[in-house]
């Protein structure tokens, strides 16, 4: 039963029990993302934590859990400073989703691309329909990404997933993405809910402070596998954003 709900134009908010929802609503454009809708993460993760939740479930409404980022917005990107704007806005959000306290379930009903895949990377967890499709297509949009969310992928499939992923921009579908450690578990369109409400139940029931620091310490355990010094001497977020710019990408979002 739901006890508190918060509905702006695309984010809703709602808390039931243990389990806080963050649910992106745009079903009609596959829930991709706006900056605007970018922006409003972080404030919906802090509302619903404010309220008491125990666990974080992200999930779409309609058919898609988040085509990516919003072609009609990308194909407007002229300047740097649009480009940057665009970029710092998605930047933000996952950074900050991906170091919340409190454990986040990434609950895939459908499509998941681009930046919808990149957002439930950022996810503790991911359960998905086998019905969901996953990929990056940034080399057939021309652009590029920071370190920081390759590592992300990385750290769940491996380099050389990552690469094929990556080099060809194509899908692959729940059952690959469970294979290669993309997801936890692909299941049945009516077993999802039932199980990310036995996971977040499962949560709720263990320690928090315990939990806590498990998510510290996986953390801490990629850091030192993958040092931030490292990544900070190239992670340069100029190069994401001109490739926002280029010629490349310019021409095919057009053609898109």
């Amino acid at each position: 039963m739901t006890e508190r709900a918060h509905i702006t134009e695309y984010i809703h908010t709602e808390l039931s029990g243990s389990a806080g929802y963050l649910i992106i609503n745009r079903p009609e454009s596959q829930n991709a993302m706006t900056k605007a809708m970018w922006a409003a993460i972080v404030p919906a993760l802090e509302e619903l934590k404010n309220w008491g939740a125990h666990v974080i479930v992200i999930k779409g409404t309609g058919s898609a859990f988040c085509a990516g980022a919003d072609f009609t917005e990308l194909s407007k990107i002229d300047s740097e400073e649009s480009a940057r704007a665009q970029w710092n806005s998605i930047k933000h959000a996952l950074d900050e989703l991906k170091a919340f306290p409190l454990p986040t379930v990434a609950m895939i009903n459908g499509a998941c691309m681009g930046g919808g895949c990149l957002l439930a990377m950022a996810c503790d967890l991911r359960y998905a329909v086998k019905a969901a499709r996953f990929s990056i297509p940034i080399a057939r949009l021309g652009i590029v990404l920071d370190d920081s969310n390759i590592l992300r992928l990385i750290s769940l499939v491996g380099p050389a997933i990552a690469s094929e992923m990556l080099y060809t921009g194509v899908s692959i579908s729940s059952a690959e993405a469970e294979m290669v450690g993309l997801i936890n578990r692909a299941l049945d369109p009516e077993d999802l809910p039932l199980y990310v409400n036995e996971i977040c139940n499962a949560i709720y029931e263990n320690g928090k402070a315990s939990i806590f620091e498990v998510k510290c310490s996986i953390a801490r355990v990629l850091t030192h596998a993958h040092p931030e010094g490292a990544l900070g001497s190239f992670d340069d977020q100029t190069r994401v954003i001109e490739s926002y710019l280029s010629s490349d990408f310019q021409e095919r979002i057009r053609k898109r």
